[in-house]
């Protein structure tokens, strides 16, 4: 099919630079806001750390299974880590302190 100058329409090339669409970048994002919302809410409640962490390193794991941006994945699953473990280390100290009162 010709345009109005008589050449051929072609269609839009791809760009090369363009990311593909749906690769789980939010996963990867919501572990990273998950795993710092337990390292800083766990230091505080124990609870708060121990479920945003789990959550947060269950999406970091599935965001990493769908290959989406490396390095946020590993912060959000480090993150998500070190979330768990402050919230068992607050759950020993209030166990700890409350059995010596």
């Amino acid at each position: 099919m010709a345009d109005q100058t008589g050449g051929p329409n072609y269609p839009a090339a791809k760009t090369p630079g363009a990311a593909p669409a749906g690769t789980g970048g939010g996963l990867a994002i919501a572990s990273l806001v998950l795993g710092i919302i337990g390292v800083v809410g766990g230091i505080f409640l124990a609870i708060i750390g121990v479920i945003a962490g789990i959550i947060g390193l269950v999406l970091g794991i599935l965001a990493r299974r769908r290959a989406s941006g490396r390095g946020i994945v590993l912060g959000g699953i480090i993150l998500s880590a070190i979330a768990i473990v402050i919230g068992i280390v607050g759950y020993i100290l209030t166990a700890v302190v409350l059995s010596q009162a």
